[in-house]
């Protein structure tokens, strides 16, 4: 068993379905049944089908941000989220660590080494169903880039932005930086 820790879980406000993800993915991957491969498909996918669910419900977004704020406030992953572009087509979604409530490793008690995280995916398949962008993760696990950069006491996903789209009837908003908060002010 990993190192679960039910403190670290009730600090950082995390609901019974944030444990129940994050103890979830932990426990197969300390199990050897799920690689990260595997945890990337299945978010994106899980992000695609939460996507449709906002469609079906009438929700209309018009910006990455927008969809980042939303996908943030109905789920509460973190406390806070960023988004911007970097070196001209590099979108970096940046997620606060310490009160991320589905860390895989942090709430989860995931021990082995190794990527884990399911935003990776999640957040490419939200994005990209919801007709914002089309987007192709940044990293090569063979030449020592990892799917998520520690960095500030941020989690950082870089995706390469391969078309930027506006969905239909809505402006192509330029996407500025962002700052996401689960937190009411």
């Amino acid at each position: 068993m990993g190192m679960w820790d039910v403190n670290r879980a009730l600090g950082v406000g995390a609901n019974v379905y944030h444990v129940y993800i994050a103890s979830m993915i932990a426990r197969f991957r300390d199990l050897g049944l799920l690689k990260f491969g595997v945890i990337l498909r299945a978010s994106e996918d899980t992000g695609r089908r939460v996507a449709q669910y906002f469609t079906a419900l009438g929700v209309k977004l018009g910006s990455v941000e927008e969809a980042l704020e939303l996908l943030n406030l109905t789920l509460g992953f973190s406390d806070e989220v960023r988004a911007r572009v970097v070196d001209g087509g590099t979108l970096e979604v940046a997620f606060s660590k310490d009160t991320c409530k589905i860390c895989p490793r942090n709430i989860g008690g995931l021990e082995l080494p190794g990527p884990a995280c399911p935003n990776v995916g999640f957040v490419k398949g939200f994005l990209e169903e919801l007709g914002l962008a089309k987007l192709k993760e940044k990293f090569n696990v063979a030449n020592g880039e990892l799917p998520v950069e520690q960095r500030d006491g941020y989690c950082v996903i870089r995706y390469q932005i391969l078309e930027r789209k506006a969905p239909e009837g809505a402006a192509q908003a330029p996407l500025a930086t962002a700052l996401v908060s689960a937190r009411s002010t």
